[in-house]
C-alpha cells in the first residue's frame, strides 16, 4: 500500500460498520487483559463469569452481532471482473478462497493468513455454512470477507426462480448465521451464461471472477509447489487469485498458503481484499478492465 498517515488509510479501508466492528474486537481483548491484571482473576475465570466458554468464542461473538455489509463501489455494481487497474504506487493482489467453509482446510488457511497478516476473500456456499458455521464465524471474526457462492454450486441452465433462489437463499444463510449482507458473487465453475449471472447483475452485484485460476480444483490435486507455480506463473497488480477451501479436502492448498504469500511478498506485492481492490481501482475514475470469462475452473 502507499505509504501515509496509517488511520486515514485504515478509515478508507475499513470504512463505517467494518471500522467499529474492528474497534469493538480489540477494545474486548483489552478489556479482558486489563481487567485479568488488574483484578488478577484468572483470564479462565473471568470468562467463565461473563457465560463465555472460550477467548475465540468472545469475538465470534462480536463478529456476529454488529450488522456488516460488504457494499459495492457503484462503477462495479452489475459487472463483471477478473482483474482491475489499481494505482501504479499499489502493486496489490487479492486471494481468495471457494467452496468454504470446510472442516480442517479453511481452519488451516485461517490460521496461516492470520499469523500473516493477510486478508482475504471467501466465496461461500449456504450448504456447508448451515453444517459448519462456527468455523465460518471464524472467518467473520479474523476480519476476513464473505461472500456468495450460490446454495447447491451447480453448473447447469437455471430458470429465473432457480437462479434467484440459489443466490437469495444463500444470502439469507449468510444473514442468519453471520449477521451479514454481502454484494460479491462468483458464480461455480465460472458459468457465466446459465441464469446466475443475469440475475446478480441485474441486482447490481459484483460478479467476481479471477486472473489467476491455482488449479487446485483439479480432481487430481496438483502439489503445493504446483499450486505456487502457477500462481507466481500468472500474478499481476490487480489480480484476483482463485483457491479452494471448500468442496473436499485441499491440504496441498493449505500448505502452498504460506509459500504463495513469503513468494508474492518478496515480489514486492501487498494483500488486498476484493472490495479493497475494487476501492482502490475506483480512485482512478477508469472503468473496469478484463470483464468477461476466464479459463473454466471447477470452482
Amino acid at each position: 500500500m502507499a505509504t501515509g498517515n496509517y488511520f486515514d488509510r485504515t478509515k478508507q479501508l475499513l470504512s463505517g460498520k467494518k471500522l467499529w466492528f474492528a474497534i469493538a474486537a480489540t477494545s474486548c481483548a483489552v478489556f479482558v487483559l486489563l481487567h485479568t491484571m488488574l483484578s488478577r482473576i484468572p483470564a479462565d475465570a473471568l470468562i467463565a463469569t461473563t457465560g463465555i466458554a472460550k477467548t475465540v468464542d468472545v469475538t465470534s461473538t462480536i463478529a456476529t452481532s454488529i450488522p456488516l455489509n460488504f457494499d459495492v463501489p457503484k462503477n462495479f455494481q452489475a459487472k463483471t471482473i477478473k482483474h482491475v487497474s489499481v494505482p501504479v504506487s499499489e502493486k496489490v493482489i487479492a486471494l481468495t478462497f471457494d467452496d468454504g467453509p470446510w472442516p480442517e482446510t479453511t481452519e488451516q488457511i485461517l490460521a496461516t493468513l492470520k499469523q500473516e497478516h493477510v486478508k482475504a476473500t471467501f466465496y461461500m456456499i449456504g450448504q456447508p455454512l448451515k453444517s459448519f458455521p462456527e468455523i465460518g464465524k471464524k472467518v467473520l471474526a479474523d476480519g476476513h470477507v464473505i461472500a456468495n457462492h450460490t446454495l447447491h454450486h451447480w453448473y447447469k441452465q437455471m430458470s429465473p426462480l432457480v437462479a434467484q433462489r440459489e443466490i437469495e437463499d444463500t444470502a439469507k444463510i449468510i444473514k442468519e448465521v453471520l449477521n451479514v449482507e454481502t454484494d460479491y458473487f462468483r458464480p461455480p465453475g465460472g458459468v457465466l451464461t446459465n441464469g446466475l449471472v443475469a440475475y446478480a447483475e441485474k441486482h447490481h452485484k459484483s460478479v467476481n471472477m479471477w486472473s489467476v485460476d491455482s488449479g487446485d480444483s483439479n480432481p487430481k490435486r496438483p502439489s503445493s509447489e504446483a499450486i505456487l507455480a502457477t500462481i507466481l506463473a500468472g500474478a499481476t497488480p490487480g489480480g484476483i487469485v482463485l483457491m479452494h477451501d471448500g468442496g473436499g479436502s485441499h491440504g496441498t492448498t493449505a500448505k502452498a498458503v504460506p509459500q504463495i504469500i513469503a513468494k508474492l511478498r518478496s515480489q514486492g506485492y501487498k494483500f488486498v481484499t476484493v472490495p479493497e481492490l475494487l476501492e482502490l481501482s475506483s480512485s482512478l475514475a477508469e472503468p473496469p478492465m478484463d470483464q468477461g470469462s476466464p479459463t473454466r475452473s471447477h470452482t
